[in-house]
């Protein structure tokens, strides 16, 4: 399958990434001529997922009717809701490994040849597409091309059974002439989400136009929640070791994602709260007080608790990770 997916998409692909995702879009936004971002959503997705055009779809690329007859009853099975199946008429099952994969396959057919073959070759200017699994935005050099798309673009997804949420879905000025207009106009830059991160307009030390990131407020604030929800009900559980062990394992990961370059100051707020929030639940474990800070500190350095540094290179000439 992998051949029939196209290069502005890196989802659950070999050796791709959201990463990978992330540095190809600031690279084009800081080098091509995109003055402005189309942000868009498309509301319920892999739960909207239209079988019949499913199928239409594979046929393309699969030959053999026995695989088409199994996919087909894959997707026709049913979900299993309070105990008794449902039959279901849209959507990708629910846990199933071919879930991803196909819903790749919808929108490789849905948006990405869409926009390769008839968005740009009709855009008068430079346009530009970039996608992780259902999460995608587009670039482009003219504001009535950027809303051409928009207003195209809703009818594209509703001729496959599917919607944009459009309270989600606007097209902003980004781009290296974005900070100057909104500060002629009294303005802040305008900025847009995608795969987590906030995107906006930022400057190089030499003082040159870059695409900066920061974890986005909504998943800050739900990683801190999860965080703080988990550590309510191991401290019921685990044994303090053993829940400083999973705390790490845990903070460790956010930073895994989130821990790229510009995004430092975020990552360490994250840690900060995160860490206080141990120190919180880990202290209601018993009556008597479980730590002192003394005492907490010397725990967290004795498990090598996660400290802040640059795990991805976004830089476009220095990043660790090849496109």
């Amino acid at each position: 399958m992998e051949s029939i997916e196209s290069d502005p998409n890196t989802a659950y692909r070999p050796r791709h990434s959201q990463h990978q995702c992330l540095a190809k879009l600031g690279e084009t936004i800081q080098q091509k001529r995109v003055n402005h971002v189309v942000e868009a959503d498309i509301r319920s997705f892999f739960n909207k997922v239209n079988h019949d055009w499913m199928l239409e779809f594979l046929r393309h690329r699969i030959g053999d009717p026995r695989i088409l007859r199994l996919i087909e009853r894959m997707l026709k099975g049913g979900i299993l809701e309070d105990g008794l199946v449902q039959a279901s008429e849209e959507g990708t099952p629910q846990g199933s490994i071919l879930s991803p994969l196909l819903s790749n396959i919808y929108l490789h057919y849905v948006l990405d040849l869409w926009f390769s073959r008839r968005v740009v070759l009709r855009s008068a200017g430079e346009a530009y597409y970039f996608r992780f699994a259902d999460d995608f935005v587009a670039g482009f050099q003219y504001k009535q091309e950027a809303d051409a798309f928009m207003k195209a673009l809703s009818g594209r997804l509703e001729q496959f059974g599917l919607s944009l949420a459009e309270e989600k879905t606007r097209c902003i000025e980004f781009g290296r002439f974005a900070r100057t207009n909104a500060q002629r106009k009294g303005k802040k830059p305008e900025e847009f989400t995608f795969l987590g991160f906030t995107h906006y307009c930022g400057k190089t030390k030499r003082g040159d136009f870059k695409v900066k990131r920061r974890t986005a407020r909504k998943k800050f604030g739900a990683g801190l929640k999860a965080f703080d929800e988990w550590a309510s009900k191991a401290r019921h559980k685990l044994t303090k070791g053993e829940m400083l062990r999973r705390a790490k394992a845990r903070v460790a990961g956010h930073l895994n994602y989130y821990a790229i370059t510009d995004n430092a100051t975020r990552c360490s707020d994250f840690v900060y709260r995160a860490t206080h929030i141990l120190y919180k639940r880990l202290n209601r474990k018993s009556q008597r007080k479980a730590y002192n800070w003394d005492r907490f500190n010397q725990a967290l350095n004795s498990i090598g608790w996660p400290r802040v540094r640059i795990r991805i290179d976004l830089n476009p000439f220095r990043r660790a990770e090849a496109c």
